[in-house]
Parts: structure tokens; sequence; C-alpha cells
């Protein structure tokens, strides 16, 4: 279950970035159709996986190869599926990964557990916020020679990068449109960070799925509920390189498609932290981001009874990694 001919940490066996544009599959369960984006996983299913390891490859990649960098350092909450995903890109690529965090009991989460059996060493701060972090981290890269630090949440903020490295972070994303089946009228898309909607936006643009109407956001995240700016924001950036305008089509007031936010977290739903399982058709979601929209969906029906249907896809923009799976 992933798109990698070869799973393997070794880059003189496989070479990860290779797999960057390959298609994810479009399958078809239950009532609808499902994008499979955590069948992004190089180690295996159980592995790290996902739209946001796919950024996480190209940002490492791209530092490798344009300024030969010797380590990556990086913070974020305890929590978060980042700590592997920057590990096991780092030991792909064969240099160091330093993870700051504010927890002393940090090898008590999955996370940071794999995290360590994938090479990284850690640093331990005074504060566990992850913005906080994210300022240490930048403090720390500056005592090491040739590191560079990879952002909270897998991104490139807009006030630390030129527009057009925004666009290039979400070009690779967005080539993930392009086999999304010509009968879709409806997607639904968790939304947490917003990274990977704001990707997913950018390809709808590029490829345009020919029956496509409604987009449905998720919020399950603090950009997801609380900062949605965030993604016009974004794709005003991206026309900016452009030199055309692509954010108006996905307006909320009057854009090409209509679109509609179901805002989990703020609504008291549930919180970022709640772990909600959910197996649908056997396919088993990421309880702290897919559970919880899927949750939602059973829970609030006739909301979306119009559009649950053989014309919708529901976006996986990955699942939960339980192990390592370091294949030689």
């Amino acid at each position: 279950m992933s798109i990698f001919d070869v799973k393997s940490i070794n880059r003189n066996i496989v070479r990860w970035e290779d797999y960057l544009y390959k298609p994810t599959p479009v399958e078809h369960r239950g009532e609808i159709w499902f994008k499979r984006e955590d069948m992004f996983a190089p180690l295996g299913y159980d592995g790290v996986n996902g739209s946001k390891l796919r950024q996480c490859i190209w940002l490492v990649n791209d530092w490798v190869k344009k300024k030969n960098i010797r380590g990556v350092v990086s913070g974020s909450v305890v929590g978060s599926p980042q700590h592997p995903f920057i590990a096991s890109t780092c030991k792909h690529y064969g240099i160091g990964c330093l993870i700051a965090t504010g927890s002393k009991n940090h090898q008590s989460h999955l996370n940071m557990q794999m995290a360590q059996e994938l090479g990284a060493k850690f640093y331990v701060a005074n504060i566990g916020y992850a913005r906080a972090l994210q300022s240490i981290s930048f403090k720390l890269a500056k005592q090491l020679p040739n590191h560079e630090v990879l952002e909270t949440n897998i991104t490139v903020d807009e006030k630390l990068n030129p527009a057009y490295r925004i666009e290039e972070f979400h070009r690779v994303g967005a080539e993930q449109v392009k086999n999304i089946p010509n009968q879709i009228e409806t997607i639904i898309i968790p939304c947490g960070s917003c990274n990977s909607v704001v990707s997913i936006l950018y390809g709808i643009h590029l490829f345009k799925p020919k029956r496509l109407k409604n987009i449905i956001l998720m919020g399950i995240g603090n950009n997801g509920s609380f900062n949605i700016d965030y993604i016009p924001r974004r794709l005003k950036i991206i026309s900016s390189v452009l030199g055309k305008d692509i954010h108006s089509d996905f307006s909320f007031k009057n854009g090409k498609y209509k679109m509609i936010h179901h805002n989990l977290n703020g609504t008291g739903y549930c919180t970022y932290s709640d772990i909600m399982p959910y197996n649908y058709h056997g396919l088993i979601f990421h309880p702290r981001y897919e559970g919880k929209c899927m949750n939602y969906i059973q829970e609030n029906k006739e909301k979306f009874k119009e559009y649950w249907t053989q014309n919708t896809l529901f976006w996986v923009v990955g699942n939960k990694p339980i192990s390592t799976n370091l294949f030689s």
C-alpha cells in the first residue's frame, strides 16, 4: 500500500525525491471516492506518509541540492508528525536532525520515539509552544554549521520567504489534482495548517476537474478553524507570482466554486488534542485529523446529504505513522 516501488531509507537503493510528482491513487470505497495521499509512504503504509511528508522531502532535497546542508533543526509540539517526518528525511539524505522540544518527557510520545529511532537528537527547552520552538530552532541553527530550519507545520512562511518560494512549495502538491476523476462534483478536504488545502486549490486552478462545483473544508487545526484567511492570503501570493488572479475562484462569497467551511474545532465539536478514530469500509483514518472529519460527517448526515454521493471525493492528507519500518 505505497506508491514507492522500493521501500528503503537507503539512498543507494531508492531516491525519495524521484516520487515527489508520482500521483497517489484515487479509489472508490463505499459511497464515495478517496484521494489516498497516505500511500505516499516510502517506508511502507504504517510508516511516515502523506502530503506533508512530500513537502518535507521537497524542502530538504532543495536545501541539499542548492546549499549542500549538513543538517536540519526543527521544533514543534510533542504530538506533531513533523518529528518522524524530518527525522526520516534527514536519515535518508545522511544529514543531521536536531529537534527542539519543550517536554522533558518527550520520549513518552510515539512521534518522538520514532524520531529518535530514526537518528534525531533533541534540545529540551523551557517552553513547549510551537511558535516559541520555531524561534528556538532558528537560534540553534545559527550556532550549527550549514543547518536549515524546518518551519513549524512544515511550511514556508510568507514573512520569512519570497513569493516565488511560496509558489514553488505549493506547486509540488498541486500536481496531485491531475488524476481526480472527471465525474467528481464535490471535494472534501481536512483543514489543519491549510498548506495542503492551498496546494489542492492551486492544483484545481491548474488542472480544472471538469464537473467540480463544491469544495468543503473541515476545520481541524489552528488555521483551518481560526485563521481561514490563511488560504486566500497564500493564493494571492501565488497569483502575484503567476501574474494572474487565481484566488478569486475560491472566494467564499462569489467564487467560481461553492466554498463551504465546517469549523469542527472552533465550534466546540472537538479540540486539536482529541483522538477520534474512524474506519470506513476498511479505510482507517488518522484519529487526530481525518477521523474527526468522518465522525462529524456521520453525526451530521443531513448537512452532508446532498454532497455525500458517487460524485464526491474525500482527500486523505495522510495517516498516523506507527512504525519506523527501517528497510535497509
